[in-house]
């Protein structure tokens, strides 16, 4: 299966996602926008990753490489091809079919390890959604770096799972959204706390650390759905 990740920001690479996907294209967006055009408008991927990145998901004119990005989810999901969306990814998933992200939301940023709330089992949709759902539900620490939210899912999409704040797990479709980091590793999340002057480096770092095995887990899991495992 041909997977394309679409890389959004230098500092939020495809990380350990890279060890548990099989062949996969990693497009940096950045560098060439037009590629992302020329990508939206060719023959779609087996399955497509839209990474996350400091930019919202409104943020055309400083990434104007976005509706592009837009144009192939839109794509993807009505040919019932996965999509997986990584924080920034998800939320342009939630804008593109309706939904709404507030950026700098007043209820604060979620940095580090963070604890999921989950509904029930028959909140999963479809593209395989029911599987994954089984398979996730022992997750319960992810690894959290947003100040924009999902505050409004779009019409039938199915919310899986919450933080004390957040929607972090949701499904349209055949696309499924993530508000945290599973591809994160310690060397990014150590680059990402240097850089935010509202966190302790060493606190982020050591929680990490301590949840380091359950991380790599879920990453597996959402990899081995990207790739069509199950």
């Amino acid at each position: 299966m041909s997977i394309l990740v679409i890389q959004n920001d230098p500092i939020v690479p495809v990380g350990q996602l890279s060890a548990f996907l099989g062949g996969h294209e990693v497009v940096r967006a950045w560098e060439d926008p037009q590629r992302l055009s020329d990508v939206a408008a060719a023959p779609l991927p087996g399955a497509l990753i839209l990474l996350g990145g400091r930019a919202n998901a409104y943020g055309d004119e400083a990434c104007p490489w976005l509706e592009a990005e837009r144009e192939l989810v839109r794509r993807c999901v009505r040919a019932n091809v996965r999509v997986l969306g990584i924080c920034l990814g998800a939320q342009l998933i939630a804008a593109t079919f309706g939904g709404r992200v507030s950026v700098a939301d007043p209820a604060g940023p979620e940095y580090g390890v963070i604890s999921l709330v989950w509904g029930t089992n028959d909140q999963a949709g479809g593209g395989g959604a029911v599987p994954l759902r089984m398979a996730l539900a022992s997750t319960r620490t992810v690894f959290a770096d947003h100040g924009d939210a999902i505050v409004e899912l779009p019409h039938g999409a199915r919310e899986w799972a919450r933080s004390d704040k957040y929607t972090q797990i949701f499904s349209y479709g055949t696309a499924l959204g993530v508000q945290f980091h599973p591809e994160v590793t310690r060397e990014t999340a150590t680059v990402w706390a240097v850089n935010n002057e509202d966190v302790d480096t060493e606190d982020i770092v050591a929680g990490y650390d301590a949840h380091e095995g359950e991380l790599a887990d879920t990453c597996k899991t959402l990899a081995d759905w990207v790739s069509g495992v199950f």
